[in-house]
């Protein structure tokens, strides 16, 4: 059992852990209250025996190791268990920010706390924090680095390090909901007309159509286009990585999918393997022979971060909003929602594991159903005021009614007719006046 006792320094009162280390050493662990002696020695008593209680879950072993220092272990380890593109996220996020952070505070892991977290993710939102462009890091990127941290915390309570994961319960900076940018039809037209003669005419033409995330138009080889049947399939993506490019699975169980060639993807397939094909008979063994769809003349794939790069030169470049290639996706979608496709035919042309995730994105654009509960409210409120009326008029007629029968000569001409009184004016004859 862990023991320990209350200390004094500099005018506060300090918890001592007697511990040790993996060895079986004997160490003292110093712990601040932040608690002034006068008046707080039931604080401190109390602090210490939650200090006690946390030891013991640990059987007293103090391992010594610092956050930061955990951070950078954890990181060789992970490169091992996810993919290249997961770990090349992990790697900026703790190389770049996490773990010069925590290396400056110099938190040992066994005692970092929800709040050392809270002061990490709004110490992002100063400026500056972005690398790229010295400005304030955004709520989704802290989320993101939360993430990894809660990822690595998580592996820390597995391996017996820490009890609990302190990311559960730490406070993040609020998220404001996404609102993608989208082109409607007139503008994706003014949009393909601008990558006219492009090396990504295609992949971004495709994208226009079927809403395809990058890594996935990319990705996509001539074994997965069925002309006959008129059918493209995803089954594989293309990511980029340090080392290159590499194929990878589709992002979940639902981006696997077969969506029907329309005319104009038919055409531009075709034209492309036409165009492959006899520049494989030109270059011959210059040709870099390979199954993708989306290449350069020579064969060479096109890269992710190449695409992604030319596409926000053009859109830079014009009148149009500007959107990233990723809004492409939301452009198909808020436009087949606008032309009245259902939620459920959008989420499985987009791929979405579930119609509440198309529901997320672009509730906000889905204009022909507004429009229909709009006109379904007014024909509510016209057939209402229909009713009201007949009502105002049977009310109307029950009470002259009534009047009439109570006094008939005061009543209407009806009611003077029922009473037998006639209503035809009588002329008088004239008369000759006698002299007196």
């Amino acid at each position: 059992m862990v023991t320990g006792n209350l200390q004094i320094k500099d005018g506060k009162y300090y918890a001592v852990v007697n511990l040790r280390d993996e060895s079986g050493k004997r160490k003292q662990k110093w712990v601040s209250t932040g608690l002034p002696v006068r008046g707080n020695k039931k604080n401190a008593e109390q602090f210490l025996n939650q200090e006690l209680e946390k030891w013991n879950y640990h059987n007293g072993v103090y391992y010594g190791i610092s956050v930061a220092e955990y951070f950078e272990i954890w990181l060789t380890e992970i490169e091992k268990e996810v993919r290249p593109n997961t770990f090349r996220s992990y790697k900026g996020n703790m190389t770049n920010h996490i773990i010069p952070y925590f290396r400056n505070t110099k938190i040992q892991l066994q005692s970092i706390k929800p709040i050392d977290l809270e002061d990490y993710y709004f110490s992002l939102l100063k400026p500056e924090s972005n690398l790229e462009n010295g400005a304030a890091l955004s709520a989704t990127t802290i989320r993101h680095h939360h993430q990894n941290i809660s990822k690595a915390l998580a592996d820390a309570v597995r391996k017996g390090y820490i009890p609990l994961n302190p990311a559960s319960s730490a406070r993040l900076p609020k998220k404001e909901k996404y609102k993608a940018e989208f082109l409607n039809h007139e503008q994706l037209d003014e949009l393909i007309s601008l990558f006219k003669g492009s090396p990504v005419e295609l992949p971004v033409r495709l994208c226009a159509i079927y809403g395809f995330r990058r890594s996935e138009v990319l990705g996509l080889k001539w074994k997965n286009v069925d002309f006959i049947n008129r059918t493209i399939t995803i089954s594989e993506t293309l990511q980029q990585h340090t080392g290159g490019n590499y194929t990878d699975h589709p992002k979940t169980e639902s981006s696997y999918r077969t969506l029907p060639l329309n005319n104009t993807a038919y055409d531009l397939l075709k034209e492309q393997k036409k165009l492959q094909d006899e520049r494989k008979l030109l270059m011959g063994n210059y040709y870099i022979y390979n199954d993708y769809v989306c290449t350069w003349g020579n064969g060479e794939v096109i890269a992710p971060n190449y695409l992604t790069r030319t596409f926000h030169s053009v859109i830079q470049n014009s009148t149009l909003p500007q959107i990233r290639l990723h809004d492409l996706r939301h452009s198909v979608a808020s436009n087949l929602l606008n032309l009245g496709f259902s939620v459920v035919q959008v989420q499985e042309w987009l791929g979405h594991g579930s119609a509440s995730t198309t529901l997320n994105f672009y509730a906000h654009v889905d204009k022909s159903s507004k429009i229909s509960i709009a006109d379904t409210l007014d024909k509510l409120d016209s057939e209402q005021e229909k009713k009201e009326d007949k009502v105002s008029e049977k009310v109307f007629e029950e009470k002259t009614l009534s009047k009439t029968k109570k006094d008939p000569v005061k009543g209407s001409e009806k009611g003077l007719k029922k009473a037998k009184i006639s209503t035809k004016v009588v002329p008088i004859k004239k008369q000759s006046l006698k002299k007196c």
